[in-house]
């Protein structure tokens, strides 16, 4: 700034050698490089300000995105417990239906009447001979895995989703490896869905995707995992797993039913 005023200055100088310059003009143009100079500052100001300010908006952005990874992280941990809850929840019902079942079948010894009479001191009647096909009858034969699916889907058919819920769980439980386990895991996450468990039908679903990616159920559990996000409201992750159905199954059913849902969200 100061190489600017000495530069008019000198030029005023020489104007005034030259033409006989006043004073005003001189001070005329002393004003005007002190104008100069204040509007330069305040140019210098502002543009320190807006780095300022860049450098602020960056730092908060990396600052969101930093908390929306951690967000993500958080998340995916929720679920992954909420997963092992309701898997040991589960399990825990098979058992608890195991046992009540065997109670049930379990046939306790009665005493003979001699027996009591031995330990009353009185003698006990005689009492008339049973044939032993007559008395014993023979152990009922399980279930199959077929029977317990029909069944259970019977039961669903009619609205009875609990009951379902309960017979596909047992086919599960004792036919983890069957080949209508997949179907019977399916079933389930169905139960919760028509009962609008939209969270317990996802994580069902998600049962069948990652223990069953060889069935014929994972198309339609990838769709209706998409639906139960839209029936929470959680538009993005429904579009994510649609928009997944798509990529891996173009050609099925369920992805053109997939199609027809993205474009309502």
């Amino acid at each position: 700034m100061k190489s600017i005023r000495f530069i008019c200055l000198a030029a005023v100088l020489v104007s005034g050698i030259a033409g006989c310059a006043s004073q005003s003009d001189i001070r005329i143009l002393e004003d005007r490089v002190i104008a100069l100079e204040r509007r330069n500052m305040e140019l210098q100001q502002q543009a320190a300000t807006t780095s300022e300010i860049r450098h602020q908006s960056a730092s908060l952005h990396a600052a969101t995105d930093e908390v929306r990874n951690e967000l993500r992280t958080v998340k995916g941990t929720v679920e992954e417990t909420r997963h092992q809850l309701a898997e040991q929840s589960r399990q825990l019902g098979y058992l608890n239906q195991r046992m009540e079942r065997v109670e049930q079948k379990l046939d306790l010894p009665v005493l003979a009447p001699e027996t009591n009479a031995s330990l009353s001191g009185t003698a006990a009647p005689a009492s008339p001979s049973v044939a032993p096909s007559a008395a014993v009858a023979p152990p009922a034969s399980p279930p199959s895995e077929r029977d317990l699916y029909d069944a259970a889907k019977k039961a669903f058919d009619r609205g009875a989703y609990l009951e379902a819920r309960e017979g596909f769980q047992q086919l599960l439980l004792e036919h983890p490896d069957g080949r209508l386990a997949d179907s019977a895991q399916f079933w389930v996450g169905e139960t919760f869905y028509r009962e609008k468990e939209y969270e317990q039908a996802i994580l069902e679903y998600q049962t069948v995707i990652e223990k069953y990616p060889g069935g014929n159920k994972v198309q339609a559990a990838l769709l209706k995992q998409g639906l139960a996000f839209a029936g929470l409201g959680d538009k993005p992750n429904a579009r994510l797993i649609l928009e997944e159905l798509i990529e891996k199954y173009p050609n099925s059913s369920e992805a053109k039913i997939a199609r027809q849902k993205l474009n309502t969200l």
